[in-house]
């Protein structure tokens, strides 16, 4: 590809990481709202119940609020360690080009001139500060002043390029200045290096950086929806749609584990054990009364007593294929039910005629009339006399 091409191009893949850094910023935004509403309306409850049990029975809102917090404040020192790393990689490269450029083109007083102006312009970076946030504008003037450099860099071989014709003329007229050539064209060939160099160096770092937001953005959006999964808020069902359709779309062009998908979806599909009606007043409502959401007023009270924790409706895709299993359901009940109907095919070749019916009936009370044998008496048991020896009386 030729170098101009390659160098505008750096400028279109940065605005990709841009808009990456502009949505995770939109997200934190959305987030600190829900947050501060959700610490409202604790402290309303708290102010309006302060005995034991209702305390009590407030500290599972009170748990679930600071678990958003720790994760919230997770997404934020993550977001610093990548913005941090941006622009350390950067500023890096911009003080490689520089000390490159002043070693290697001094006479150029354009490029010179760009490098005293921008010199004292952008903060040391410290290894030693990994989480330390640097303005994005910032990080944005050293990319901008990078590719600036570079632009310079390659109209200055093009120069060189230029007059190395000239003196390859001139070898031809017949002077001996073939060694001169030689290491004129060789300068030209490392300069030539050296700037593709540094533009690949660009390229990898815009590959790195729109790997990392969009990870993070992933992880925002499943962050969000989350929490707009537990918890109904104002405008929360189309945010919670539009994120994550958004989120499984990303999921799938990364190639993630089937696996993996099928349970995120189950787990943001399914209800949770808060019941959809359950309400924090001890009054009862109609079926047909309106359900408020967070941040937005019941009709018939302005109070906390109307607000309900609803969960979200289940996955579209979930619904979709319980809706299959009932279409199979119902047609295999239609089936055994057509079976049910038909009426059973008897073998007639067995069954007997009337005649022989009667026949077997007939027998049955001949059988029945024929008296039993009377039952033989029983033979008594008498001994027997012992026969006496006339020669032994006894």
């Amino acid at each position: 590809m030729d170098m101009d091409k390659r160098i505008n191009n750096l400028k279109i893949d940065f605005t990709k990481v841009i808009d990456l850094k502009n949505e995770n910023v939109k997200m934190f935004e959305t987030l600190e709202g829900k947050i501060g509403q959700l610490k409202i309306i604790y402290s309303e409850f708290i102010k309006s119940n302060k005995q034991n049990l209702f305390i009590f029975g407030l500290d599972s809102f009170h748990f679930q609020g600071k678990l958003i917090d720790i994760e919230y404040d997770d997404m934020k020192r993550l977001y610093s360690a990548i913005t941090n790393r941006i622009y350390c990689e950067y500023f890096k490269l911009y003080k490689i080009v520089v000390d490159y450029i002043t070693e290697n083109m001094p006479d150029d007083r354009k490029i010179m001139d760009l490098i005293n102006v921008s010199k004292n312009s952008y903060p040391t970076y410290k290894d030693l500060e990994p989480f330390k946030q640097y303005d994005f504008e910032i990080i944005q003037s050293v990319h901008e002043t990078i590719i600036t450099l570079l632009a310079s860099i390659h109209n200055y071989f093009l120069n060189k390029e230029h007059d190395l014709k000239q003196h390859q003329l001139k070898n031809a007229t017949g002077l001996n200045i073939d060694n001169f050539i030689h290491t004129f064209n060789y300068n030209n060939v490392v300069l030539r290096e050296k700037l593709t160099l540094f533009v690949t160096y660009i390229e990898f770092f815009h590959r790195l950086h729109t790997k990392y937001f969009t990870r993070f953005t992933i992880k925002m959006q499943l962050f969000t929806t989350q929490i707009l999964h537990d918890i109904k808020f104002e405008d929360s069902v189309e945010m919670h749609k539009m994120k994550r359709k958004s989120m499984m779309e990303t999921l799938m062009s990364e190639d993630v584990d089937k696996e993996i998908l099928h349970d995120l979806k189950k787990s943001m599909s399914e209800p949770s054990s808060t019941p959809k009606s359950t309400s924090f007043s001890s009054s009862s409502f109609d079926s047909n009364a309106d359900i408020p959401v967070l941040g937005k007023p019941s009709k018939r009270e302005n109070t906390l007593e109307g607000i309900f924790l609803n969960i979200d409706e289940p996955n579209e895709v979930v619904i979709i294929e319980e809706q299959k299993e009932e279409q199979k359901g119902e047609q295999k009940a239609e089936e055994s039910e057509e079976k049910k109907e038909e009426p059973p095919t008897e073998i007639i070749a067995n069954k007997p005629d009337a005649d022989d019916m009667s026949i077997l009936t007939s027998e049955t009370e001949t059988k029945s009339e024929t008296p039993a044998p009377e039952a033989k008496p029983k033979r008594k048991y008498t001994p027997r006399k012992k026969k006496t020896d006339p020669t032994n009386p006894l």
